[in-house]
């Protein structure tokens, strides 16, 4: 079960690598109302914190590092998007 937990962590962090270097979501791209820069910053975000899972999932419990420092920076880049 871990295992499938990585992959699929995985999987999610390279989607979102994806969408770090062509700025627009590769599902579904007509849904999406954030702007490049906007897609390209969260998703680096975000793509560091499905690593980090991928990483604690196969035991390797330093990645629970990279899972707080993705979602903090995916906060602070939410945050600043929305101008608060």
């Amino acid at each position: 079960m871990w295992i499938a937990l990585a992959v699929v962590a995985g999987l999610m962090a390279v989607v979102n690598l994806t969408q770090v270097f062509i700025g627009r979501q590769p599902i579904k791209p007509s849904v999406s109302k954030r702007p490049a820069p906007q897609l390209r910053r969260e998703s680096a975000a975000a793509s560091v914190m499905m690593l980090g899972v991928a990483l604690t999932a196969l035991h390797l419990y330093w990645g629970g590092l990279l899972v707080i420092l993705g979602f903090a920076s995916l906060l602070i880049v939410r945050k600043r998007s929305t101008g608060s």
